[in-house]
């Protein structure tokens, strides 16, 4: 093939990622018609975010440099190749990187080191019976759409407080935020529905260690301007000389509606670990993401319960507010306050609390760039 045929490929390609939801907008799992049919090629793409926060909570003030606060940082590989009758094989690598400081990779819940912490996996793909990806992937859970923050760690109200775990017992969890050595499945929309199933084996015979420590289901339904999805997650933590072995469900559903272009939102979600003594926490969102031109105006409210556990409930709140330069440019502002009961430990933006019970308040500014 030319030069000149490979960069058309790869144009093409790029133009496709950028038309996406499933990538422009930091979605993963969104159902929408396969863009990448008929198409070969590979592209580097990515995303640079930075800027200024502020964060207060009791006597913790802070102020520096985020990586992310807009949307994750980070680089990586996609590729497609068309192997004849409806039949790809595709391959994803993806880095987050920190540009405070430019560390790339992160670490695993089993505390590994890993440099393509965010995706590294490859897929068969068929226009008939769906995909089968093989590798480090998201788990099965809703879209990220249904958050206007996108569950971005650096500020998102939702992917903080319904993540937050610790309070609930020692080996509570939700798990890693991606899942190393998963299989999943994903069937094609069938009549607006679409499934998937993953499992993610072990890979130690250790006596005492779980044959799986992750399997989980999820389906979802497109029907015009409506959203439905609904998810269910078993997450076996390993048993340690200090903890237990606990079977933790995660579960979830939501729904999105696009009202002419805005999108209201509502999402639930349950952490339930399967252990004497431990707690159950319940949160749940309501958001608005209003796209008008080159103005884009988010917000979200949470609440996040914990069932049992006197004065440990907490609310969150969040305000965006983005300024499209272009297509892929951005200039941002975020506003973000949490209220936490006397014994809450909720924090929003990687933030710390001086004592449990303290509220906190987050300003961000920054610019985004997509390439």
């Amino acid at each position: 093939m030319t030069t000149c045929g490979k960069t058309v490929i790869a144009i093409a390609i790029a133009e496709l990622i950028y038309a996406s939801n499933a990538w422009a907008g930091d979605s993963f799992q969104i159902l929408v018609p396969d863009g990448f049919v008929g198409t070969s090629g590979s592209v580097l793409y990515g995303v640079a975010d930075a800027g200024l926060q502020y964060s207060h909570a009791g006597s913790n003030n802070v102020l520096g440099m985020e990586s992310g606060a807009g949307a994750t940082s980070r680089f990586g590989f996609f590729g497609v190749e068309q192997l004849g009758g409806g039949l790809s094989l595709r391959f994803n690598l993806e880095s987050a990187i920190k540009l405070t400081n430019g560390t790339a990779g992160g670490t695993t819940a089993q505390n590994e080191s890993t440099f393509f912490s965010r995706e590294a996996n490859v897929a068969l793909v068929s226009n008939d019976w769906g995909r089968l990806k093989l590798g480090r992937q998201y788990p099965t859970e809703l879209s990220l759409a249904l958050d206007p923050f996108y569950g971005v760690g650096a500020f998102s109200p939702y992917g903080s407080l319904a993540a937050l775990s610790s309070d609930l017992g020692a080996a509570a969890t939700i798990g890693d935020y991606r899942i190393s050595n998963a299989v999943a499945y994903m069937t094609p929309i069938i009549g607006g529905f679409q499934f998937e199933v993953m499992g993610a084996p072990r890979g130690v015979t250790t006596p005492g260690y779980p044959e799986a420590y992750f399997e989980g289901a999820q389906l979802e339904y497109l029907n015009g301007p409506l959203y439905l999805g609904v998810f269910y997650d078993v997450i076996h933590t390993d048993p340690t000389a200090s903890l237990p072995s606990v079977k933790n469900k995660w579960l979830g559903a939501g729904a999105m509606y696009n009202f002419s272009g805005v999108r209201l939102s509502y999402e639930f979600n349950m952490t339930v670990p399967d252990y004497p003594g431990y707690f159950i926490a319940t949160t749940h969102m309501i958001g608005v993401n209003a796209p008008q031109g080159t103005n884009d105006v988010k917000f979200s409210v949470v609440y996040r319960n914990v069932a049992g556990k006197a004065a440990a409930n907490s609310w969150a709140l969040g305000l965006g507010y983005d300024y499209n330069l272009s297509k892929v440019t951005a200039l941002y502002a975020r506003l973000g306050y949490v209220i936490n009961q006397k014994h809450a430990i909720a924090t929003l933006a990687n933030g710390s609390l001086s004592q449990p019970g303290d509220d906190q308040s987050v300003i961000a500014i920054g610019i985004r760039k997509r390439f």
